[in-house]
This record gives structure tokens, sequence and C-alpha cells, in this order.
């Protein structure tokens, strides 16, 4: 297989972790909106 050595470590940790961020951030958002599309009064 392919081995990672510190250097690439070190420049694809911090894109990998915005990208798991922005990930996390739009499933709250995703979650968020419909609970409060429920909660809002039907009329």
């Amino acid at each position: 297989m392919f081995g990672i050595d510190p250097y690439s470590f070190e420049t694809l940790l911090p894109g990998v972790l915005l990208i798991a961020t922005m990930a996390g951030a739009m499933i709250w958002a995703f979650f968020k909106v419909r609970h409060l599309m429920k909660q809002s009064p039907q009329e």
C-alpha cells in the first residue's frame, strides 16, 4: 500500500479537519432546521 510521511500528514490534516467540521455543521443545521419546522405553529 502507501505510506503517509509526516509532511503529507501535516499538509492534509488541516484540509480533512476543515471538511469534517463543515460536514458536521451542515448536519447540525439540517437537524436544527427540521426541529424548528416541526415546532412552528400550523395555521
